[in-house]
C-alpha cells in the first residue's frame, strides 16, 4: 500500500500504514522490530489504547529521513482521549469509521473495529475510492460512530458526527494542530549516517588498492604451483578410474536403493505469504452497491460472491465487467486466478511438538483448531513402481475459525516448518482458515 505525505499546518502526516496487532505487552518495540524485518519495512508507530496494542508499518525508501506522523494514529488517539457523543451520551468508542477531505483534494479513510485498524483500514485516495469503501464497510454493521466532513451528513449514517480533520486534531483554544511524539514514525533499526558510510567506503578503497599489487604477485606464484599439482592429480585420477572400472566389472548387478518420497510441501508458500496475497486481493467489497456475501482465496483461484441489496445488474457490471450474474439476477460471482508461489523444503518437526505448540498459541487467542489425521494412500503390491519409499511423515488437515481478527496474525502463528495454508474464507467480517500440517 502507498503512503502519501499530507501536510496539515506545519506538520507532515502519512496514510496507508500496514497495521498489525501486537501480543507481547512487555516488549512491544522488539516485537514490532521483528515484524518489520519480516515484511521488509523500516518505519513503525506504536499505539496503545483500550488495552490493545498495534503497530503501523511503512517503508522509508532511499531518500533522506524526515519527521512524519501517522494520521491514523493521530485520529485514533484524539478519539480515545476525548471519547465521542453517541446514543445520548459521551463515551468511549471502539468501532468507528471516518472520512476526511484533505488539503490536496484527496480524502483520508479510517476503519477501526474493536479498537484495532482493519486490514486496508488506513488509506488516502480519491473521493470515489473513499466513499465506495465507506459504504461497503458501513454495510457490514456494528459501528458506534461515523465521523467526517459535512458532505457525509446527507447519506443518513447512524450516529454521524460532523468534524473536519483540522477540527479533530486542533487545540480547543486556537485550533492549531499540536502533534504528539506518540504519532511519530520511528526507525525500527538504527541507520548509519551517510558521512560515516562514505568514510568507511574510502578507507576500504585504500586498503583494497594497497593489497591489489601483492595479491597479483601471490596469484602468479599460486598459478604455477597449481599447474604442477594438476598434472600430478590428472595422472593419479586416470589410474584410479581404471582401477574402479576393473573393480565394478567384478561386482554382481544390484538393485538401486529406493528413493525418498517427494515432499508435497515444497509446492506451497508459507502461510503468511498466502495470507498477505489473499488479504491484498480483498478489494471488491461493494461494487455498484452490491454487498459482499463471501470471499474465498486459495490456489487456484480467488472467488467473490455478492448479493444485489437494492442495486441493479448494470451498476455491478459497470464496475466489475467479468462478474457472472445468476439467472435470478440477485447473486453474482467473480473468479480470479490465484498462485501464491512455491515454498521451502522444510525439515519437519515431531508431530507432538508441532501440534501441541500450535494448539497452545491458538488457545491463548481463544481460537478453535480442528485437526484430522489424513491416512496415507495404500502401497501397491511390490511397492511403488517409480522406486520411491512410502512417506515417513504424518499428514493432518486443519480448520481454524471463526476468526474475528486479522488473518495475518493467525498466519504468523502458523509460520512453522511443515505447516501450509490452503484456503481463507471471509464472510460477514469473520475469517476462517484451512490447510495441511506435515510432521514426523
Amino acid at each position: 500500500m502507498s503512503t502519501p505525505i499530507i501536510e496539515l499546518g506545519r506538520h507532515k502526516f502519512v496514510c496507508g500504514l500496514f497495521w498489525q496487532s501486537l501480543s507481547r505487552p512487555r516488549e512491544l518495540a522488539r516485537e514490532a522490530a521483528d515484524l518489520a524485518r519480516k515484511i521488509d519495512c523500516d518505519l513503525a508507530v506504536l499505539r496503545r489504547e483500550y488495552s490493545t496494542a498495534q503497530a503501523g508499518f511503512a517503508k522509508s525508501g532511499s531518500g533522506p529521513r524526515q519527521a512524519l506522523y501517522s494520521l491514523a494514529a493521530a485520529v485514533a488517539s484524539r478519539l480515545a482521549r476525548d471519547g465521542a457523543h453517541y446514543d445520548g451520551e459521551n463515551q468511549p468508542v471502539h468501532n468507528w469509521l471516518a472520512a476526511f477531505r484533505l488539503p490536496d483534494g484527496n480524502w483520508a479513510y479510517f476503519a477501526v473495529r474493536d479498537a484495532n485498524f482493519l486490514p486496508n483500514g488506513d488509506f488516502a485516495g480519491t473521493r470515489e475510492e473513499v466513499f465506495e469503501r465507506l459504504h461497503g464497510d458501513y454495510g457490514l454493521g456494528g459501528w458506534n460512530l461515523v465521523i467526517g466532513d459535512a458532505e457525509l451528513e446527507h447519506y443518513g449514517f447512524h450516529n454521524f458526527s460532523e468534524r473536519s480533520i483540522e477540527e479533530l486534531l486542533g487545540d480547543p483554544d486556537g485550533g492549531r494542530i499540536k502533534v504528539s511524539k506518540a504519532w511519530l514514525l520511528r526507525p525500527t533499526a538504527p541507520r548509519i549516517p551517510p558521512r560515516m558510510l562514505a568514510a568507511g567506503a574510502a578507507a576500504c578503497a585504500l586498503l583494497v588498492l594497497g593489497a591489489a599489487f601483492g595479491w597479483r604477485q601471490y596469484q602468479l606464484r599460486q598459478q604455477a604451483q597449481r599447474m604442477a599439482v594438476q598434472a600430478a592429480q590428472a595422472a593419479q585420477a586416470a589410474q584410479a578410474a581404471q582401477a574402479e572400472q576393473a573393480r565394478l566389472a567384478l561386482l554382481p548387478s544390484f538393485k538401486p536403493a529406493p528413493k525418498p518420497a517427494p515432499h508435497p510441501w515444497i509446492h506451497s508458500a508459507a502461510p503468511s505469504s498466502v495470507a498477505r496475497a489473499c488479504v491484498a486481493g480483498l478489494s471488491q467489497l461493494a461494487p455498484g452497491g452490491w454487498a459482499l456475501v463471501e470471499y474465498t482465496c486459495g490456489a487456484p483461484e480467488q472467488r467473490f460472491t455478492w448479493n444485489r441489496q437494492g442495486s441493479t445488474v448494470d451498476m455491478l457490471l459497470a464496475q466489475v465487467p467479468q462478474a457472472q450474474v445468476d439467472i435470478g439476477g440477485d447473486t453474482a460471482t467473480l473468479g480470479r486466478p490465484f498462485a501464491p508461489g512455491a515454498g521451502a523444503d522444510d525439515v519437519l518437526l515431531p508431530r507432538q511438538q508441532l501440534v501441541a505448540g500450535i494448539q497452545s498459541r491458538l488457545q491463548l487467542m481463544n481460537l478453535g483448531l480442528h485437526l484430522a489425521l489424513k491416512a496415507p494412500p495404500p502401497l501397491p503390491p511390490g511397492g511403488n513402481k517409480d522406486g520411491t519409499m512410502a512417506p515417513d511423515w504424518h499428514t493432518y488437515t486443519y480448520a481454524i475459525g471463526p476468526v474475528g481478527m486479522s488473518p495475518l496474525e493467525v498466519a504468523a502463528i502458523l509460520d512453522m516448518p511443515g505447516i501450509r495454508l490452503e484456503r481463507l474464507r471471509y464472510r460477514a467480517g469473520i475469517w476462517s482458515l484451512e490447510g495441511v500440517i506435515y510432521a514426523k
